[in-house]
Order: C-alpha cells, then structure tokens, then sequence
C-alpha cells in the first residue's frame, strides 16, 4: 500500500493512479489530547519548535493521519504586521489579537526582517525536523491565511473592512498591495525549510462574508500572485459557504481546494468539473458536529457519504476542535481506509502488497 506522502502527492499532483484515498488535515491538527500526549501544550507549542513539531506530528503518529501541519494558529502574520497578540498564558486557548491597530495603509508595522519576525523562525525549525522525520513517508503542510483574511480578520476592524469594499475598495487594493510581499515571503520561507504542500486557509473569504464578484476582485489576484511563486503543490481552503465560488477557487491556480460541510460535496463537483475535469476537492466531515461529538457511527456513516458523493481527499472541514477525543480523529482515519480503498473513480481493486 503506497504510503502517505505517496498517496497526497499524486493526487495534488493530478496523477491519480493511488491505491487509497488519504485521510488528512490540512488546518490545525491540535487537539488538547494530543497536547498532553506530546506534552506540547499551549502557549508553549506556538513558540517553542521541538513542542510544535511534536504537537503537529500527534495526529499521525497517535491516529495515522496522512499528513502533519504546522503552526496552528491564525495570527502568524498578522504578528509579522505588527499586530499584538494575546496569547491566554493560563489556559489553552486559540492566540487571539488584542486590538485591531491598522485604519489606513501608513499604520502597517513592516518587520526589517520577515524571516526573525514573530513566531516565523519557530515554524521554520519546526518545518525542517517534520521534514527531517517524515521526509518521503508523510507530507509536511505549512498554512498560511492570506492578505484578504488577514487584513479583514486580524488587522483591520472586520465591519470597516467589509464597508470599505462597497464605498472605498481602492483603499482594500492598497492595504492588499502593500502587504503581498510579506505574505509571499512567508510561503517561500515554508517552503525553503522544507514543506511538501502549503495551504492557503482563506476563510475570510467565504459566500458568507462577501459576494463572488468580491471574490473576483479582492481575493482571486493576490492568491493567483502567491501561488504563483511557489514550487511546491498547495491547497485553497474555505471555511464556509463556497459553493457559488468553487469555480473560481479552481480558477485562482491551487493544486486542490478544501471546503467544510457548508459546501456540499456533491453540488462542488459539478462546478468544479466544468472549470477542470478531475480537480482535487478534499473535505467536508463536520468538525464539530461530526469529528468531535461522534459517535464513532456517525463519523463513519459521513466519511461513507462524502466517499461516495466525489472527495479525493477526506478531511474536516476545518481545525480539529480542540476538545475532540483521540478515539474520534482515529475513526475518521480507519473509516477512510475502509470506504476508500480503492478509490471510487478507479473502478477495480488494487493489490494492497
């Protein structure tokens, strides 16, 4: 049987010739078990490089699942811009901003050197000992949220913003303009450090929050400019309704895309098949409904369906909840072997030798 970093390659490659459909996470993969397991817990994980490799590694060393993510927060860039980060040094929680610090283009904060700012030095070292460990065996994704999430989520007031594209959208341009290259920077250093894939976890930019033309103007170029200097696959991720945007989520020049269960899998396929026969779609299992309640029965009952409905690659739809027992992430695994060996759309069995 081809092994994990064989199977998710292939596919995001388009080749797929695989013997298995992969079970992977390409959003956060903490969970607080795996936290105690690994002793990595937070805060110390966002910071220190061993907790974090160990942390990302859990899930497919306690469960197997097919890959390992780093970091596993949201705000890495938006610390890299300046912006203050609460951490929750007494509880383990999601590192949080403290106050939204940029109205105009002239209050972002350039770091002198992006590679020594915020918590980027730590992802890379983190990136490098996965890729030390796994390299070959199970591919290494590194995330990043892009300058339209970023900026609307994390730098700017998320009301103004969101006015700011129907009265003043030259000023989103300028904001998004301004900060492209730092975003390019920090995907390059993921990848010069070693990472197989990188996933570009744009959940700002959902049916949700704004409109398919605003995906047009707003998102769609500054991912086409980030994705296109990269080598290495990557991966489109939505959080929230995409149906209406799934072609053009094709259209922005990713290796696959990622949707959560707001999109279903079936209605994705079809828009997605008249932009690009075959393109890669990875989701949609519940993250909470599903993955952390269980039972076991109804994970596996949701991984059957989103098999059967066209996934090349079964995922949650976003973050592992943190509270998700270890016996949960498990399941998914095992379910996705049993529905998904072989792959639907190969029509025969393959030899597991």
């Amino acid at each position: 049987m081809m092994n994990s970093y064989e199977v998710v390659m292939k596919i995001l490659q388009g080749k797929k010739e695989v013997d298995r459909i992969p079970c992977v996470n390409f959003s956060s993969v903490a969970t607080i078990d795996f936290m105690r397991a690994t002793d990595s817990l937070w805060p110390a994980a966002h910071r220190d490089p061993v907790k974090m490799a160990k942390l990302s590694s859990a899930a497919h060393r306690l469960c197997g699942l097919d890959n390992v993510t780093v970091p596993f927060s949201t705000v890495v860039e938006a610390e890299v811009l300046g912006a203050v980060i609460n951490y929750h040094e007494d509880e383990i929680s999601w590192p949080s901003i403290r106050e939204f610090l940029v109205k105009e283009p002239s209050d972002l904060r350039f770091p002198e050197d992006v590679a020594k700012a915020g918590t980027i030095p730590v992802i890379t070292e983190a990136i490098k000992m996965l890729k030390a460990d796994f390299g070959g065996k199970v591919p290494v994704n590194a995330y990043l949220v892009p300058p339209f999430t970023s900026l609307s989520s994390y730098l700017v007031d998320t009301i103004s913003f969101l006015k700011c594209l129907i009265k003043e959208p030259g000023k989103i341009h300028s904001l998004c303009n301004a900060v492209l290259d730092v975003y390019i920077e920090i995907a390059e250093l993921y990848q010069e450090a070693g990472a197989d894939l990188i996933t570009l976890h744009e959940m700002g930019a959902s049916n949700d929050n704004i409109s398919p033309d605003h995906f047009d103007e707003f998102v769609k170029p500054y991912l086409k400019k980030i994705i296109g200097r990269l080598r290495v696959p990557t991966v489109l991720n939505i959080c929230g309704s995409a149906l209406r945007i799934a072609d053009k989520m094709v259209q922005c020049g990713a290796s696959a895309i990622a949707v959560d269960e707001r999109t279903p899998i079936a209605e994705a396929r079809k828009a997605v098949e008249r932009v690009r026969a075959g393109f890669p779609i990875i989701g949609n299992i519940p993250a909470y409904w599903v993955v952390h309640l269980g039972p076991v029965e109804k994970i596996r009952a949701a991984v059957k369906r989103v098999i059967d409905e066209g996934v090349d690659m079964v995922s949650p739809g976003c973050d592992f909840w943190l509270e998700t027992p270890t016996e949960h992430i498990s399941a998914l695994v095992e379910a996705t072997k049993e529905f998904g060996c072989p792959p639907p759309w190969l029509g025969k069995k393959i030899s597991k030798s």
